[in-house]
């Protein structure tokens, strides 16, 4: 628990000047408002609802009815706030302190930084058959949900020949204050199953945590007995209460709540809701004893504190599952922390001046959208003047047309793909943002989705546990659709990026010597459609150019066919080359990169772009055009790899043709000849004496370059040759 105190206090540093959350004074209650000093259900229609002291649970706290207002009046709404204890090193920042070892002859100790990227400095090394035994602790609540928990790093993706049927394994048990074994058969929306202990399973690529849920046993003294069913690494072995809410509003709950229900690959994924709850699993009805809340309706929470009172797993400081029902959330600070704890679960919202604090370190599966603040529902929403510090990713909002503006964003991800936005609805836009993520990446874009006028400033990523020992990327803005054919409803296409101030600083971390830390401005990986990047500020600085960094502002690779993007009228100043067009990530093709203006940082030298990955048959450009992009102070060129490439580079001519005494000459005849002497256009001039044509310097296809530069302009008896490497104009008379 050490390492996740620290993270708190990191978190406060970082907001200072930024606030936009404002705490109020306690006022009293006024004739019509209604009174509130304990936790329970408060849901009469029409109410004004106002605290007039804090109020705390050991479990859930408030549950609202809607159409009413919750007026916290500066107070602090404390859910999970019972005297839970954690296992005693229970990440063994301590060592072996505390564990018993006697059944575990190949447990090791190791360094995370030696051996796998995961919590803390420490994990634990166990072999095949393997099994550590914890200390007891008292749970103090009985017959509610607990996770007995463990970290797994599993292992990297390119280490397992049939994943996932060669990644790690554990079992994990629960004893009782007797050494017996609790056995818990727990009732779930699909049917029973036994859901303590778990045996034989793995985390889903990335890492993650295994756990057993524990259900309808009395309060006592319990212990984790951790079981290696192969070789593998561990940490952050715990007993945690689960599926906690400081606010809940119920249409239906999702009494899918076993380990095997949360890492199934499904969509949308499985987020287990109001578990305890349940009165009727078959249909997820909630207690007879709670609102059911349906119908469309509005619920308004403002002005104070909602808290978590413990380092809890899958909980929320709001969560609602209605649909129909607006949450309006206004001067709200969330103070949240555990494993895939967030702030806010939502179906439709207004988010306007608040603030989340969420101190989640790691998740129970990184394939699922769960981040500090998650709108999930498809009508439109708004989050604005807020601030978001810490989560894996800060926000998901699904619903088309939101609108996200005038926030900050300081994520601090350690897995894989979540993003500080971790992308918005259709027709959505994202503007007057600032992206300063302590570690981690600024936007993953859906679909037609307008990213204009934000602030990002992106470093490269420290090692993690999915990608400590090989390549790993942020970026401030990601497009991609994995391999989505154009017309299918997963392409990512009519993105709108532009207006952007981008910053990224690439340093190198030069242990493991086998990770690559990489940065760019736009990493597009997307093929189903097109999207247009264009008039952005971009400053792309490797820190040592010596560096195995990789970093630029543009990295394409959506694939060697069908879309592949617009980019243009964008600023960069750069020290290595602006743009990796068919990458080591894929190819690219059918992109058009044009009137870019490239500025050399500190006065580098360095190619303008770079083609190509040798070694990935893929990684090729097709069909890729370079129109008019400007290197200041030097010469445009091309770093090109030895692979089957199909490119051009064109530039603009600009021609005036006047007289002898400088009066410009209308209709003149005008034949342009290439290096060849072949005719590439024969036209005239308009009435101002002026011709403006786009020509190939040169095309390559394959093995084959056809350069086309110096042309020939002949006007009447005139002949003068160009040397077409750049955009030029000359003057005939």
């Amino acid at each position: 628990m050490k390492r996740i105190a620290a993270l708190c206090t990191g978190l406060f540093f970082a907001s200072a000047g930024n606030a936009q959350y404002q705490a109020v004074i306690h006022r009293s209650v006024s004739g019509a408002e209604a009174p509130v000093s304990v936790s329970g259900v408060y849901a009469i229609p029409g109410t004004t609802y106002i605290l007039v002291n804090d109020i705390s649970c050991e479990k859930s706290t408030l549950f609202l009815g809607k159409d009413v207002t919750l007026d916290l009046n500066g107070y602090t709404i404390k859910y999970a706030d019972g005297q839970y204890e954690h296992i005693p090193n229970s990440g063994f920042e301590e060592g072996l302190a505390g564990w018993d070892l006697s059944k575990a002859p190949g447990t090791k100790l190791e360094n995370t930084a030696d051996v796998h990227v995961f919590l803390g400095e420490k994990l634990l090394s166990l072999q095949a058959g393997d099994e550590i035994t914890s200390q007891y602790i008292t749970l103090p609540v009985a017959n509610r949900s607990y996770f007995a928990m463990c970290g797994v790093t599993g292992r990297y993706y390119h280490d397992m020949k049939e994943y996932p049927d060669d990644e790690m394994k554990v079992s994990v048990y629960v004893e009782d204050e007797n050494g017996n074994e609790v056995r818990c058969m727990t009732k779930y929306g699909d049917g029973t199953m036994v859901s303590c202990p778990v045996e034989k399973k793995s985390p889903r690529l990335g890492g993650g945590f295994v756990y057993a849920h524990l259900t309808n046993i009395p309060a006592g003294k319990y212990r984790v007995r951790i079981k290696a069913d192969t070789d593998c690494l561990v940490d952050e072995i715990d007993i945690r209460p689960a599926m906690d809410a400081g606010i809940s509003i119920i249409e239906n709950t999702t009494p899918l709540a076993h380990y095997d229900h949360v890492i199934r690959e499904s969509y949308p994924p499985v987020m287990p809701a109001f578990y305890d709850y349940t009165e009727d699993f078959d249909t997820g009805w909630p207690l007879s004893s709670l609102p059911r809340v349906s119908g469309r309706g509005t619920i308004t929470i403002k002005n104070g504190i909602i808290e978590g009172g413990v380092a809890g797993i899958q909980s929320w400081g709001i969560q609602s599952s209605a649909p129909d029902v607006k949450i309006i959330l206004e001067n709200v600070k969330f103070v949240t922390q555990g494993i895939s704890s967030g702030a806010a679960d939502m179906l439709w919202a207004s988010v306007n001046n608040c603030r989340f604090e969420v101190d989640m370190p790691f998740l129970i599966q990184r394939h699922v959208n769960l981040c500090s603040v998650v709108i999930r529902g498809n009508q439109a929403s708004e989050v604005t003047n807020s601030e978001f510090y810490g989560g894996q990713g800060c926000l998901s909002i699904k619903g088309k047309y939101s609108l996200v503006h005038d926030n900050l964003f300081v994520n601090d991800q350690w897995v894989t793909n979540h993003y500080s936005i971790m992308g918005t609805g259709d027709s959505s836009k994202i503007y007057n943002n600032r992206f300063e993520p302590k570690q981690g990446s600024g936007i993953y874009v859906a679909r037609y989705t307008e990213v204009f006028n934000n602030l990002f400033r992106i470093e490269t990523s420290a090692p993690t546990c999915e990608y400590g020992r090989g390549g790993y990327s942020t970026a401030a803005v990601r497009l991609g659709d994995y391999n989505a054919l154009p017309g299918s409803p997963n392409a990512s296409v009519g993105n709108r990026i532009h207006g952007n101030k981008i910053y990224i600083t690439a340093k190198n971390y030069p242990d493991p010597e086998e990770f690559i830390p990489m940065s760019w401005g736009i990493y597009y990986s997307a093929r189903g459609g097109e999207n247009y990047v264009y008039e952005n500020d971009i400053t792309v600085n490797k820190t040592d150019t010596s560096s195995k960094v990789l970093t630029a502002a543009f990295y394409i690779c959506g694939g060697p066919e069908y879309f592949g993007g617009q980019f243009y009228n964008n600023h960069i100043t750069t020290n290595v080359p602006a743009a990796w067009i068919a990458s080591k990530y894929g190819g690219a093709s059918n992109s058009e990169i044009y009137n870019n203006t490239i500025f050399p940082l500190a006065d580098a030298r360095f190619k303008t772009f770079r083609i190509g990955s040798m070694g990935c048959d893929e990684c090729v450009a097709k069909n890729v055009v370079f129109r008019s992009n400007t290197i200041v102070g030097q010469k445009f060129a091309l770093a090109v790899t030895d692979q089957d490439h199909s490119f051009a580079v064109y530039w603009v001519l600009k021609i005036k043709v006047a007289d002898t005494e400088g009066f410009p000459v209308k209709n003149a005849d005008v034949t342009i000849l290439d290096n060849r002497n072949a005719v590439t256009l024969k036209t005239k001039t308009d009435e101002n004496g002026n011709l403006t044509v786009e020509l190939p310097e040169y095309t390559v296809e394959g093995t084959k370059k056809k350069v086309s530069s110096p042309y020939t302009i002949a006007v009447g008896n005139i002949r003068k040759e160009v040397e077409l490497d750049s955009n030029k104009e000359i003057l005939i008379h």
